[in-house]
């Protein structure tokens, strides 16, 4: 199997050198023969690109600096086109803040089965030390991505002592974005169409409109950052892919947003948060979810965070307003979706 890792940094200067020594010698593969690595960078204004130039000096390694910041969505979309073109059988969407134990990338990739609608894996993540060490007792980060019927998803025994509760391999909804091992055959599946008009999102990001066409939009550009990995969980499974969860990859992730914390997040990413739950469900969402995810998801839920945003969280009123700038195309996604 030809893997291509593929990393996007922001200010990441405290963790991408122990990142990619990591990556750089997973047992199983061989760096510029069947395992590449491309850095993208989104403009960060600390040392990141410098560290990154010095590591740059082996076969199969390479670096793109963006002049402005892409997101996550448009970044790693810059992967995905370069996986599709380059002929690699899989991408390893991966955090500058993830830290790879060596067997993880050759576990994840052998329940890699496209043929039998395994697109995705998804590993073991376990909360990690500044310098991507695992905490001591280990700490669950995540052990794959659940959706329950209210139209919630988790990351499954985040913040949890690992005691051993999810040692079971599984098709679960989906992964988190931090460390997921994606098919090439479900990311050209399961890309959203150029057909697809992106003006709104341009309106809102005019970064995104240079250099479109040489994306392949894997996770959808309008979300930017936050949750688009739920959206890409749910538009596979709905295409008819799965994802496993393997137990015995492991890997270790420094952990920031978390919802215990949103008090304290700077309040663009709240903002992205609330515009990317309606987004989320825009996308995706119908009848055949079932009366509960109708009273309680759409109807309940969405109501107490249109309230919540109203009376005390007013920072993040403009996400409601970019809900209906961007609600037309959330539905021609859809509906492009139900055709295929």
């Amino acid at each position: 199997m030809k893997v291509l890792v593929h990393l996007v940094t922001w200010n990441s200067e405290a963790t991408i050198r122990r990142c990619l020594e990591q990556v750089f010698f997973q047992e199983g593969f061989t760096l510029g023969v069947d395992l590449f690595v491309r850095i993208t960078d989104n403009a960060s204004t600390d040392s990141t690109v410098s560290i990154v130039e010095r590591l740059c000096n082996r076969e199969g390694v390479s670096l793109c600096v963006n002049e402005n910041n892409l997101g996550f969505s448009g970044a790693h979309n810059q992967g995905a086109a370069l996986c599709v073109e380059g002929g690699f059988d899989a991408m390893l969407v991966l955090n500058p803040d993830v830290g790879l134990s060596q067997q993880c990338l050759r576990t994840m990739a052998q329940e890699l089965s496209p043929q039998d609608g395994i697109g995705m894996v998804s590993p073991k993540l376990l909360r990690a030390r500044s310098d991507l060490g695992p905490i001591i007792p280990p700490v669950l980060d995540a052990a794959g991505m659940i959706l329950t019927s209210a139209l919630r998803h988790f990351d499954r025994g985040s913040g949890e002592v690992d005691r051993g509760q999810f040692e079971t391999p599984e098709v679960v909804f989906g992964g988190t974005g931090a460390c997921l091992l994606i098919a090439t055959e479900c990311i050209k599946s399961v890309a959203i169409p150029k057909r697809i008009s992106d003006a709104a999102v341009w309106g809102m990001y005019p970064q995104l409109r240079r250099d479109s066409q040489d994306r392949l939009q894997l996770f959808d550009e309008a979300f930017f950052a936050y949750r688009e990995d739920a959206d890409l969980a749910w538009r596979s499974l709905r295409l008819g892919w799965r994802c496993a969860y393997e137990p015995h990859a492991y890997a270790f992730h420094v952990r920031v947003v978390t919802p215990e914390r949103r008090s304290i997040l700077p309040a663009h990413l709240n903002r992205l948060g609330v515009r990317n739950r309606f987004l989320l469900q825009l996308n995706n969402w119908d009848l055949s979810h079932g009366g509960r995810s109708l009273m309680v998801g759409i109807l309940w839920r969405n109501l107490l965070v249109v309230v919540a945003v109203l009376v005390r969280e007013r920072e993040s009123l403009p996400a409601l307003v970019d809900v209906v700038k961007l609600w037309a195309r959330a539905r021609a996604i859809y509906r492009s979706i139900e055709k295929a």
